[in-house]
């Protein structure tokens, strides 16, 4: 049988010489394409009002069960397993999810102290351009590896700018309770650095809030009426302590403990506090430039919108999600109705157009605002679009991948508690009640309808 693909020695030169101006054609015409690409961007609309998401992978009932039994089952995959010394019956559940910078991974915290990774290179949507699955499988999410430790994980941040291709790039930091912070290698789970935040009393603190700058080089985190700054180039304790209450220079200072950050596009970050107060820095000086007062609760999740004129603002116990215009902060701009009466963290995100803001709620409802524009209060109704049940308990976090706008994911859990029979009186109702006890512990990505659309870079600038 005849070798399909000829060597060069059986080839002609005119035959050859056809190869390669086919092959020469094709390049140009991906360099083409590329060289367009790289002269336009893209936009994604999304479009909730007249197509519904799709669920295209999840954990499903896998975490629903306790802290003891997820540790036994994941031990082989655990990093650094430690004695669990809980009690057998505390549930676990998902407390926040976030996406790798590259958008091929996703970083959990759990109830059970432990960091999971989930690769989402296996879902075939992130490698199509737009175009939907043509099947309705859904794709079961394990875990890749998961760093157990040895108390509650306050906080977690990926490296910005984390690349799976580089794996120097692929590191994510934490902050555990009385502990050091922790930069971790996201490809094998092995430590790389350690950052210790030390109070007067020679203890370890573990922040309540960790974040990067947005290239890099300066880790950020808040603690009691401190903002500390550690080099990433400098593991150990040498830092740069930013006190944030009043002193003689300023009284505009911010009390209480710092317990959010985020950074704007023009050089400013914001903290939020628990003594229901946000802070504008400057990232140059590290100077207050701004205090936004009058929050219902403690603050817990500020997020600038992706070209920083907007913030929105949420906090412990609250229905609403706030927006200022820190460009004219005398009043809040308007507000989101969100059901969110419970001191659990519920995590919002914004797309990276600044066109949708989504959020989970107390009932595992998906809600999706559209903040395009600053419409007056007359027209609030307006802002949701859609609201759609995710899960069967609070919907803990809602998340858009930064590199694929069109995929979503989202955690669900809380805590339960189980009475006994000697502390609750007998009765059907109350049986009753606690055979109708709802238990969804699990991570879901789903896919959000919507339209690319292309800008000529030639035309916006």
């Amino acid at each position: 049988m005849n070798d399909p693909i000829p060597s060069d020695s059986q080839m002609s030169d005119q035959q050859v010489t056809m190869v390669e101006e086919c092959t020469n054609a094709v390049n140009q015409e991906g360099e083409q394409q590329e060289q367009q690409q790289q002269q336009a961007y893209m936009v994604y609309s999304h479009n909730v009002k007249d197509e519904s998401c799709r669920l295209v992978a999840t954990t499903g009932s896998h975490y629903n069960t306790t802290v003891h039994i997820i540790l036994a089952t994941e031990a082989s995959i655990l990093q650094h397993p430690l004695k669990e010394t809980r009690p057998y019956n505390d549930n676990d559940y998902f407390k926040n999810v976030k996406w790798s910078p590259d958008g091929t991974c996703l970083l959990s915290n759990s109830n059970d102290n432990t960091l999971r990774l989930f690769n989402t290179s296996c879902i075939p949507i992130v490698h199509m351009t737009f175009s939907t699955i043509h099947n309705n499988q859904q794709i079961d999410l394990r875990t890749g590896f998961g760093i157990h430790e040895g108390e509650a994980i306050n906080d977690f941040a990926w490296f910005p700018s984390m690349n799976s291709q580089d794996p120097a790039t692929c590191c994510f930091l934490t902050s555990v309770r009385d502990h050091p912070m922790h930069l971790w290698d996201g490809c094998t789970g092995q430590l790389r650095a350690s950052y210790s935040v030390i109070d007067h009393r020679e203890r370890f603190v573990g922040p309540n809030v960790i974040s990067f700058n947005p290239n890099g080089t300066h880790i950020y985190c808040g603690y009691e009426n401190m903002i500390e700054i550690f080099d990433v180039q400098r593991p150990g304790q040498a830092s740069a302590k930013i006190p944030t209450i009043p002193n003689r220079k300023s009284k505009q200072g911010q009390k209480g403990i710092i317990s959010c950050l985020d950074f704007s596009v023009d050089g400013l970050y914001a903290a939020g506090s628990y003594s229901q107060s946000v802070g504008i820095y400057d990232e140059t000086n590290n100077e207050l430039c701004l205090k936004l007062t009058g929050i219902q609760g403690g603050v817990t999740q500020v997020r600038f919108t992706p070209d920083g004129n907007f913030l929105y603002t949420a906090s412990r116990t609250s229905n609403v999600i706030s927006c200022w215009d820190i460009r004219d902060t005398a009043n809040v701009l308007y507000e989101l109705p969100r059901p969110g009466k419970t001191s659990q963290r519920i995590t919002f995100d914004i797309d990276p157009s600044g066109k949708t803001l989504v959020s989970g709620d107390q009932y595992g409802n998906i809600l999706f605002y559209d903040i395009s524009n600053s419409k007056g209060e007359d027209q609030l109704e307006d802002r949701l679009l859609y609201r759609m049940e995710g899960h069967r308990d609070i919907t803990s976090c809602a998340t858009w991948n930064p590199m694929y706008p069109w995929l979503l994911a989202t955690c669900s859990g809380q805590r339960k508690f189980e009475l006994d029979d000697s502390d609750s009186d007998s009765g059907d109702g109350d049986d009753n009640d606690r055979q109708e006890q709802v238990v969804d512990n699990s991570l879901s990505i789903w896919q959000v309808p919507g339209t690319p659309e292309w800008y000529s870079l030639e035309a916006s600038s």
